[in-house]
């Protein structure tokens, strides 16, 4: 599997885009719908996966799933924040949106991807973690020597501490891909959870 990652938009949050055996998933297409289209190349696009519904996440996600025809998925608790997002003057106008799937936790199979949905609520009330072939793509919720913050709508640290010890269980070579800036190995980061669950 190749993982290609590119910064998007004025917060610079990553844009994954995973490509198998021809097939692509685009993960949080925060902004410009033209370098994700880039991104993806020759490949097919078979869906948008969103860690959370936050702006800097889901903000190409119409135009990118009307352009390709795919589908979306997006975790239930944060559909209201995507509805949000779409109150907004500039982007109600456009008039294409996208219904989300629902994302919950447990295994997702979309041939060729095999997706294992963590269910890492905090940063938004609908955070996941997508494990996929030793990448854990993490969203806000985790980042290299750093967590996401809580102090959103509908974010909660109490939330954010169960998650991290959650993330604390699961293998120490995945690689993680967080949602803004650099890519880092889980198992140097478990010490620094450890230090802030206590």
């Amino acid at each position: 599997m190749n993982v290609i990652k590119r910064p998007l938009g004025l917060y610079k949050a990553n844009c994954y885009v995973l490509i198998k055996e021809g097939k692509s998933l685009i993960i949080d297409p925060g902004f410009h719908c033209n370098h994700i289209i880039d991104m993806v190349a020759e490949s097919e696009p078979i869906a948008v996966l969103l860690t959370h519904g936050h702006c800097d996440h889901v903000s190409a996600l119409d135009e990118v799933c009307t352009h390709y025809n795919i589908p979306a998925y997006l975790h239930p608790l944060d559909q209201e924040l995507l509805q949000l997002i779409r109150r907004r003057p500039s982007v109600y106008k456009k008039k294409m949106y996208t219904s989300c799937n629902d994302l919950v936790e447990g295994r997702l199979q979309l041939e060729p991807f095999d997706i294992l949905v963590h269910h890492t609520p905090g940063h938004s009330a609908g955070s996941v973690c997508l494990e996929i072939e030793g990448h854990l793509f993490t969203g806000d919720t985790l980042f290299k020597q750093n967590v996401g913050n809580t102090d959103n709508y509908k974010s909660n640290s109490d939330d954010l501490i169960k998650s991290l010890k959650h993330i604390l269980s699961l293998s120490k070579d995945l690689i993680v891909e967080p949602g803004h800036k650099d890519s880092t190995i889980l198992k140097y980061e478990k010490e620094f959870i450890k230090n802030i669950i206590v």
